[in-house]
């Protein structure tokens, strides 16, 4: 069950949102992007989405995930 929640994000970190967005094979959504932020924080793969990789994502990968508090 997904729920849906409002988030405020400044907008450098939307800047850096979309900059990774860029950088990503096909669309990516902002809202796919933001999850799949979440789920790396968390510890979640994400590849079953088609965003990021089977081993894991690299740093360099999620430009912009270090401004997610």
């Amino acid at each position: 069950m997904k729920e849906h929640i409002t988030v405020s994000i400044t907008s450098e970190t939307i800047a850096s949102i979309d900059a990774w967005i860029a950088h990503q094979p096909g669309y990516v959504s902002r809202q796919d992007a933001v999850r799949h932020c979440v789920d790396l924080i968390l510890g979640q793969p994400t590849y079953e989405r088609g965003l990021g990789s089977a081993s894991g994502a690299t740093a360099q990968d999620t430009a912009g995930s270090d401004a997610v508090d």
